[in-house]
């Protein structure tokens, strides 16, 4: 992986020992701060997809499907599909992580190792593995996600690529990019952003790519997709919904957050522009160019015109990798500062970093004295450099408190349970200790005796590789245990027919996908394609209409005491708007973590590993059944 450490390692005394730290240590950042959930997130998505590529009639009818899918703009379900021949879903999709996992990294390191002088350039590598991988909407999207999807492996073939591009291989840069086009398109699209201005000030005759413009826009007018769609704005209706359920498609619902996140990588990306290495340096300008054009273009075609191609096309997707770029800068930076005698300086971004990940503006404040430090204080006695030095870090030790004790309530609230509740993860990934004790690694082995560095390298480094595995699948004990009993539609007893649409309340996702086998009747996260299908968001409608008053109670429950919880119940009204037959589809089935008065299907019982015990129960309802009983028992007060 680190080719750049391991060149000249014979010639080099303590190389090739410098070379096998610094892949433990890189191997050792992905397993702890990037550890493994389980079929998760998006990833529940493509496990669908891949479903419906080898199921298609059990699975064409489930609402993420019935109106077109996106798993028609990717490869990667079609090769998921394939794995099944081999595996379980479960395996596949755990394995299929840690080749994304490793092929991200690999990559970056390819091409850090090719625009930053030594040692720079594995501070840079650590800042992308270490700091927070959040862009866009960082309650969602970050790049090197710990689940299987299309992105991370997108996003290595697009790093590949432009570190082709920086070593003047430019077949190789773009049949990269074609096959990163080929696993996620919008990820590709967003690297092409800025790839292009860094093309065109190596040679401007890449300003003739400006001319593709011309059919792009001819092809607007015609009747071929998704082409056709280039200036059709999305009707009332049909926005409405998409703000709702995909509100990160359009800039303005984006909060503090989100704006400090883009604000902080816009000003690191300027500063890197001006002061780091010239080869990093013109990505980082190239960068903000993409940055601008991508954010732009959103908000003038897609939050001002609502044009729904340009809405499909996700450009502000440009700052995956513009954000990518400034955690690099930021360890960069701290590199510089502190290999120029200048600590204080170096906390003064660190608190300025962490201030932006509370939303906490003053950063800006942090930000200019850092960029003004040594114009201010560069003849200022070094009393003062270090009193304002030790004023940052007891700021980052104070948020750092104030973060560990938020942590620490759910942690008690799963009994203090590591496999509940991964507290240990949590507060690693604070940036104070996520980036900060590697890097103090790092410089100890620097001041090591070569006996020394042989005794970090066996007595800790690779104790922590061994711990980090063991502790790297981080999956609670439910989503094991769905994930281990696949295509089970017999698991409440009774076996659910082929083409039953299921509906189950609390959404356990994808239990149903994955576990009982059969179509999903409605979940928030089927409605992750809403813009590239009218038809999704218009059935989305009648289905939650039958479902809403069963999952606001649900919520109900949910909140109450736990003895209060258990003898809950889903009122008459909830179940017979539910189930009654009507012009809608109905789901066929409901599972529901309530004893409901009317007669259950089945009952599935989660046993907790840690106790023996069932932990929580589950029953499964037929509403052909539900709506006979419904006049026979009493009725429940409706909340």
């Amino acid at each position: 992986m680190f080719n750049g450490l391991a060149q000249h390692k014979q010639s080099v005394p303590g190389k090739g020992l410098t070379f096998a730290a610094g892949s433990l240590l890189a191997l050792c950042l992905l397993l702890y701060l990037r550890r493994y959930m389980g079929i998760n997130h998006d990833a529940a998505l493509y496990l669908g997809q891949a479903l419906l590529e080898r199921w298609p009639d059990i699975f064409r009818s489930d609402l993420f499907f019935a109106h077109g899918s996106q798993g028609s703009y990717t490869a990667l379900p079609w090769l998921v599909s394939r794995a099944f021949d081999f595996a379980t879903p479960g395996t596949v999709f755990l394995v299929g992580t840690v080749i994304g996992l490793l092929c991200f990294a690999a990559s970056t390191w390819f091409f850090l190792y090719t625009v930053l002088p030594s040692k720079q350039r594995y501070w840079a590598l650590l800042g992308v593995l270490c700091l927070p991988a959040a862009y866009g909407v960082v309650r969602i999207f970050s790049y090197g996600e710990p689940f299987l999807t299309s992105r991370p492996l997108a996003e290595a073939f697009c790093l590949l690529g432009l570190g082709l591009l920086a070593r003047k291989r430019t077949i190789l840069g773009i049949l990269c990019a074609g096959i990163a086009l080929l696993l996620h398109p919008l990820q590709a699209l967003a690297a092409s952003l800025i790839a292009w201005p860094w093309l065109v000030m190596q040679n401007r005759r890449w300003l003739h790519a400006l001319w593709l413009v011309i059919p792009i826009t001819l092809l607007g007018f015609t009747n071929i997709a998704p082409f056709r769609d280039l200036f059709q704005p999305i009707d009332a209706t049909w926005l409405a919904d998409v703000r709702g359920f995909t509100g990160q498609l359009f800039l303005g619902t984006w909060n503090a957050t989100d704006f400090n996140v883009l604000a902080f990588d816009a000003f690191i990306l300027t500063y890197a522009w001006r002061k780091l290495p010239t080869k990093f340096g013109a990505w980082c300008l190239s960068a903000l160019i993409g940055l601008a054009l991508g954010m732009s273009a959103n908000l003038i075609l897609v939050d001002w015109l609502n044009l729904t191609l340009p809405a499909a096309l996700q450009l502000w997707r440009v700052h995956w990798l513009a954000h990518l770029f400034a955690m690099a800068s930021v360890a960069a930076l701290l590199y510089h500062d502190l290999n120029n005698r200048e600590p204080a300086r170096a906390f003064c971004l660190g608190l300025a970093f962490i201030l932006v990940q509370n939303a906490s503006w003053p950063w800006l404040l942090f930000a200019a004295l850092y960029v003004a430090w040594l114009r201010l204080l560069g003849t200022t006695p070094s009393l003062v450099k270090r009193t304002l030095g030790l004023t940052c870090v007891l700021g980052m030790l104070t948020l750092f408190a104030v973060y560990a004790a938020n942590e620490w309530l759910p942690f008690r609230m799963a009994h203090y349970r590591l496999e509940l509740y991964a507290v240990d993860r949590r507060l690693l990934v604070f940036p104070l200790l996520a980036l900060g004790l590697p890097l103090i690694g790092v410089m100890v082995w620097e001041r090591c005796s070569r006996a020394w560095r042989r005794v970090m390298l066996f007595l800790a480094l690779m104790p922590l590789l061994l711990a980090g595995m063991i502790r790297w699948d981080a999956r609670p004990p439910m989503v094991t245990s769905i994930e281990n009993n696949p295509f089970r539609p017999n698991m409440f007893g009774p076996t659910i027919p082929r083409y039953a649409h299921v509906f189950w309340v609390g959404d356990l996702y994808p239990s149903v996908w994955l576990t009982l086998h059969r179509a999903e009747f409605f979940s928030v996260r089927q409605l992750a394609g809403a813009i590239f299908n009218r038809g999704t968001a218009v059935e989305a409608h009648q289905r939650l209409d039958r479902v809403l008053l069963a999952m606001r109670e649900d919520l109900y429950c949910q909140q109450q005491p736990l003895k209060q919880r258990e003898a809950c119940q889903l009122d008459d009204e909830a179940m017979r708007i539910a189930c009654q037959p009507g012009p809608t589809r109905r789901p066929d089935y409901m599972v529901l973590p309530y004893h409901q008065p009317q007669r259950a299907a089945g009952r599935w019982d989660f046993i907790d590993p840690a106790t023996g015990q069932p932990a929580v129960s589950y029953w499964l309802y037929s509403c052909a059944q539900v709506m006979d009983d419904l006049d026979i028992h009493a009725p429940v007060q409706p909340r």
